[in-house]
């Protein structure tokens, strides 16, 4: 007869029956289970129908097991044995960080010196070695979409339209400078009522993903045809000479350093952008995401 699945109350069995082994008896083995005799017969012949064998003798002879309870006690054993080994796993496992950490971070990013992702990435990979890491580098609003489809578990960037079913939190600012390229007639050209009347015959290189109307003033009423959807599109629209556009400042000082961009108006019309962690509303971060948080956190 085959035996069907072991219940918990097939387990409990089993552990009066080997206690009961273990003690060479009923009259000992009702001192440890703290149950009457007659109650731990039951038990057992409750195991031995569940089984449909017999596991011991019991009478005036004492207390002695059948061949196939001796079998059937060496199993036990075994099983308590696995359970026992599976309670020390859970333990170990339970304060040890395990799985997949999926992150979105605005493009460019990299070359900020001062992000702080580089330490935070830093701290919890020591924190962390047997988490996987899975990072991509998007523009703002395909950061926003990855979170709220659940492609990635966080995302880091500058978000100025906040959506309804993310939530948003503050991690630090971003300089962001109006840079023109050599050649625009506004590169020899750094103050003045000349300077001004330039910027607004520009060609202003826009993001697509951003209002810079609302958020950068200056670009209001100034002409754009051009759009580009990364921070690498603004810079090559830049150096092409014939636009003016909004880079961050840790990414422009590499042109600036060649001598192939310039501050428009010498940081006249620079500003400060807030760097954000944004995730899905309604979802509680597992251990994984969490530790990641604190140790964004933990950089400001």
């Amino acid at each position: 007869m085959a035996v069907p699945s072991f219940s918990k109350a097939d387990i409990h069995l089993m552990h009066v029956f080997s206690t009961v082994v273990e003690a060479k008896g009923f009259s000992n083995a009702q001192i440890i289970l703290n149950v009457s005799a007659s109650t731990i017969s039951r038990q057992i012949a409750d195991l031995e129908t569940r089984l449909g064998m017999r596991l011991c003798y019991r009478g005036r002879r004492g207390f002695r097991l059948t061949d196939k309870g001796a079998i059937v006690y060496s199993a036990a054993r075994t099983l308590f044995s696995a359970l026992d080994q599976f309670g020390e796993t859970v333990n170990e496992t339970r304060g040890k960080l395990v799985g997949k950490l999926a992150l979105a971070v605005i493009d460019n990013w990299v070359l900020n010196d001062n992000a702080l992702i580089h330490n935070a990435l830093s701290e919890f990979v020591q924190a962390a070695p047997d988490v996987s890491i899975e990072l991509h580098s998007l523009a703002p609003d395909d950061i926003e979409t990855a979170v709220q489809d659940g492609y990635v578990s966080l995302g880091i960037g500058v978000f100025h339209n906040h959506k309804p079913g993310l939530l948003y939190e503050e991690l630090g600012q971003e300089k962001i400078g109006l840079y023109v390229g050599r050649g625009n007639p506004l590169f020899d050209v750094h103050r003045g009522d000349r300077a001004d009347k330039l910027l607004k015959q520009a060609n202003f290189a826009k993001r697509a993903y951003l209002n810079e109307e609302r958020v950068a003033p200056i670009s209001q009423g100034i002409t754009s045809n051009a759009v580009a959807h990364q921070i690498e599109g603004i810079a090559m629209l830049i150096l092409t000479g014939k636009y003016v556009g909004y880079l961050p400042q840790s990414l422009a000082n590499v042109w600036l350093q060649r001598g192939q961009m310039r501050s428009v108006c010498n940081g006249k019309h620079d500003l400060g952008s807030e760097i954000k962690l944004v995730r899905k509303r309604g979802e509680d971060p597992n251990l994984v995401v969490s530790t990641f948080m604190d140790c964004l956190r933990a950089q400001n």
